[in-house]
């Protein structure tokens, strides 16, 4: 008999146990809202802040000393966080090496370079050279003023392909001479060839 009111006492207590346990553990966080869809608007925008980049850097790929054909990445923060800014980079072989030496040298001040035919507007991108192997430059700028709603859309894993995708057709439209995919998190603009543009 004691056996029993003990195994009785003992299946109270668990049951109080389990009942004040399920009360106080934290209630699972209700599942995230699907971040907005980008209005035509904002991603319009969008191509035109990144055009501006671009075109800066096709300038510098261009001018006959300082550049060489290439492609362009254009890359997001995985995360959003102060000072984090969309860049443009353009990656090319500097054909006469002088742009080349120059990041290499670290000869890099702003006027010189201004003097040599990179675009002064470039600066106010914040721009960054460096060189790899076999004359190889790239030269990244920064992109300012995208809209808040994208940089949150970009910057959350379910939004972001959705984001990429509205961007890349926004870029195609804006030149129609590159082709323009994504390429994991970020977007690949590079010359089209013949054969594609037919």
């Amino acid at each position: 008999m004691q056996l029993f009111i003990l195994a009785t006492a003992a299946a109270l207590l668990a049951g109080a146990i389990w009942r004040t346990w399920a009360a106080v553990r934290p209630s699972q966080p209700p599942p995230e809202d699907e971040p907005p869809a980008l209005r035509p608007e904002e991603t319009a925008a969008a191509a035109e802040r990144l055009g501006e980049a671009i075109d800066l850097l096709r300038e510098v790929m261009d001018h006959p000393q300082l550049g060489g054909p290439g492609s362009l990445t254009v890359q997001f923060p995985q995360q959003l966080y102060a000072g984090s800014f969309p860049t443009v980079t353009a990656q090319f072989p500097n054909i006469n090496e002088a742009l080349y030496r120059r990041a290499v040298r670290r000869e890099l001040e702003q006027g010189e370079l201004v003097e040599a035919g990179v675009p002064e507007r470039l600066f106010g991108h914040n721009p960054s050279f460096s060189a790899e192997g076999g004359g190889v430059v790239l030269v990244s700028a920064e992109v300012y003023g995208l809209a808040p709603s994208l940089e949150k859309q970009l910057a959350d894993r379910r939004g972001r392909s959705a984001a990429l995708t509205a961007l890349a057709e926004a870029l195609r439209q804006r030149y129609p001479e590159l082709s323009v995919r994504s390429f994991g998190a970020d977007l690949l603009l590079s010359p089209l060839r013949e054969a594609d543009r037919g």
